[in-house]
């Protein structure tokens, strides 16, 4: 595969993997901090609809950043950073899972 197809690639997985660990960190904290979850509802319509739209800008610039400055990749890399985007899916999914599972019994 042409280099610059696989630092593609390797950039688009860096963003999905940012923009996972901030929604999930945006998804606890709006919950645990009421105002955060007010402002984002304030600004966008629905906090969900913010958390969406700042999870996009925050992959546009991760994926932009890394793509221009990021010299060398190699294939290698690739299924590395597919590995890292796996765990961090299901680590994140079992993060929100728990919490909202203790929150639930919290109250």
């Amino acid at each position: 595969m042409e280099t610059s197809k696989i630092k593609l690639m390797n950039a688009c997985i860096v963003g999905a993997i940012s923009a996972v660990i901030f929604i999930i960190v945006l998804t606890i904290a709006g919950d645990l901090y009421a105002p955060l979850k007010k402002l984002l509802k304030d600004a966008h319509y629905h906090h969900w609809v913010g958390k969406g739209i700042w999870a996009t800008i925050l992959f546009v610039v991760v994926v932009s950043g890394y793509y221009f400055i990021k010299k060398i990749d190699t294939g290698e890399s690739t299924t590395r950073f597919m590995r890292a985007l796996a765990w961090t899916l299901i680590f994140g999914a079992l993060t929100l899972f728990l919490f909202f599972t203790y929150e639930f019994f919290k109250h």
